[in-house]
């Protein structure tokens, strides 16, 4: 009852509000978010301090502030896909490198998601803008109401949901048609022991291994998403083949290369990276081994 109420009074205004207006509330956001409520400021400021050892505290403080700016932007488009018509979702992400995503179309394709700029547009769009059945792996949220309504608004263009848990009744399907499947691979592997650990920001990080278990058990050529923002509410997606070659790959290969094209992306601009991620929460057993750098 109390979710629903939230939902009416706070969110849902957002969602119909055209998007200059979405934007002067994007604003009021990062003012109470970051300099009033300072939201995970500790965190972010961590994150960044340990990923870029180099830079200057003034440094440092720019790309926190640009990055609280992106996050509220990102929070209100967020909202605003429960409510959106295609002509504008579509007008705001536009899939570039399509050609790519054809020349796989008899394969089982593994893309590479990740949280830097908008992700929640990338994938709502991806069904209608590769022509192809497009499923994404995705954590329930404990909130039945605020999980309904994700589902919802993620699927609207044809994007299939699969929660986690059901990935091997997903995979163990069998059929003729090729399929093309989403993984968000950047979040920390908290409570996997599958991991490949590796130096990732200057760090020690330990990174999921399920695209590449999964590009491995089915074939899947593994291609990495590029999210580009042009300009505010407006995003551009190019792809980079990691390999259409899975099966020769030697342990850990794919894991690295993914990460490292990342790892790039962000280094060009950092402030759209979601750095309220607690990403390094995990710390390494002695028994766990840093994977050597095998890919520039």
């Amino acid at each position: 009852m109390i979710t629903r109420l939230i939902y009416s009074i706070f969110i849902l205004p957002i969602t119909l509000l055209p998007f200059k207006l979405l934007y002067m509330v994007s604003d009021f956001l990062y003012f109470i978010i970051y300099k009033v409520l300072k939201y995970r400021t500790s965190v972010v400021r961590k994150n960044l301090k340990n990923s870029f050892p180099d830079k200057s505290k003034e440094e440092l403080k720019h790309i926190e502030s640009e990055f609280y700016k992106h996050l509220c932007d990102i929070i209100c488009e967020s909202f605003k896909v429960f409510n959106i018509s295609r002509e504008d979702m579509f007008e705001r992400c536009v899939y570039n490198d399509l050609d790519l995503i054809d020349k796989y179309k008899d394969r089982n394709l593994c893309i590479i998601g990740t949280h830097y700029n908008n992700y929640e547009y990338a994938a709502t769009t991806a069904t209608g803008s590769t022509g192809r059945q497009v499923s994404c792996l995705f954590s329930r949220l404990s909130n039945e109401f605020f999980n309904k309504r994700i589902t919802e608004s993620r699927s609207q263009f044809g994007l299939q949901m699969i929660q986690k848990d059901h990935a091997k009744e997903y995979f163990g399907k069998k059929s003729d048609e090729p399929f093309c499947l989403i993984f968000g691979a950047d979040q920390s592997p908290t409570f996997s022991k599958n991991v490949i650990w590796m130096e990732f920001l200057n760090q020690e990080t330990a990174c999921f291994f399920g695209p590449e278990k999964y590009a491995k058990e089915h074939d899947m050529v593994v291609i990495f998403t590029k999210i580009n923002r042009v300009k505010r509410g407006y995003y551009e997606l190019n792809f980079e083949l990691v390999t259409d070659t899975p099966l020769l790959e030697p342990h850990g290969e794919i894991t690295e290369r993914h990460n490292r094209l990342l790892e790039k992306e962000i280094m060009k601009k950092p402030q759209f990276w979601l750095w309220t991620h607690k990403r390094w929460k995990r710390e390494r057993k002695p028994d766990e081994v840093v994977m050597k750098t095998t890919y520039a």
